[in-house]
């Protein structure tokens, strides 16, 4: 029987938190034939001997060293064999026909590459998940004291679409990398993800490659996952805080600056798609 989606997991020492992902996918994806793959970051945590345990129907890759989001990913891409790869954060939960109605909505537009559905956070509220192509400006504002100076300001609303009510289906220029549905034969097109983003920017600089190719990417509101948002950092010299400076320049060099004014080698692989 064919696959249509794989669910693609990163994990590093987050046993809880994947324990209640999984459970909410064992829950509430019934209807969909479905593989998961999870890959761990080296956790040392008892995330390993859980998932031996506790889950042996899912497919666990056991990663020797912890090298980022994007090479993580991109060893899930290799693997799937679902016709849709469904990436999932390890701090979000499924809730009930979610995947059902981001496999149907892909179904009925074969020009969508990358699907995303409406995030919320834990206790319910909306989370502004969908955005326009950042410029410099927009990164400024969004990463110093600014946006919390001028919350109801033009340009900081423009960019968090916060004016759209977020129940109307539409094609946006990227959403949050939570959770995307990804129409794996597109990969062989737009290519995996860039392995020079190591956290962060990733998922802009995918979707930013599939527009540029022409494919759309929706935001399918019908179908809701709970995204915790559960993030440590602390402090500029956080490594997490670093590797995120890095790709906001490897963003503003690579994409917003432009391919042809700027020689930058593109890093991500294509896939082979079987």
């Amino acid at each position: 029987m064919s696959i249509d989606i794989t669910i693609g997991i990163i994990t590093w020492k987050a046993k809880k938190l994947l324990k209640q992902l999984l459970d909410s996918i064992q829950t509430n994806v019934n209807s969909v034939n479905h593989e998961v793959i999870v890959l761990d970051n080296q956790s040392a945590d008892g995330t390993v001997e859980m998932l031996e345990s506790d889950y042996p129907d899912i497919r666990l890759v056991r990663n020797p060293t912890n090298e980022g989001v994007a090479p993580a990913r991109n060893k899930i891409f290799s693997l799937a064999q679902g016709k849709y790869i469904v990436i999932l954060d390890v701090d979000t939960e499924v809730l009930p026909r979610s995947m059902e109605t981001l496999l149907d909505t892909m179904d009925a537009h074969p020009d969508v590459a990358i699907g995303g559905p409406k995030l919320v956070y834990g206790d319910g509220r909306l989370q502004l998940s969908c955005r326009p192509f950042p410029t410099l400006f927009n990164i400024i504002i969004e990463g110093t004291f600014l946006k919390n100076w001028f919350p109801k300001s033009s340009f900081v609303k423009d960019y968090t679409m916060e004016d759209w009510d977020h129940t109307d289906m539409r094609e946006v220029d990227w959403m949050y990398g939570a959770c995307l549905i990804i129409r794996r034969e597109s990969l062989s097109t737009i290519g995996f993800f860039d392995e020079s983003f190591f956290y962060l920017y990733e998922d802009v600089d995918l979707c930013f490659r599939a527009k540029k190719l022409g494919f759309k990417v929706m935001y399918i509101p019908e179908a809701t996952v709970i995204h915790f948002l559960e993030r440590e950092e602390k402090g500029l010299f956080h490594p997490r805080i670093r590797s995120h400076i890095k790709s906001v320049f490897r963003y503003l060099v690579k994409d917003y600056y432009g391919f042809a004014r700027v020689k930058c080698r593109l890093n991500s692989k294509k896939a082979e798609v079987k």
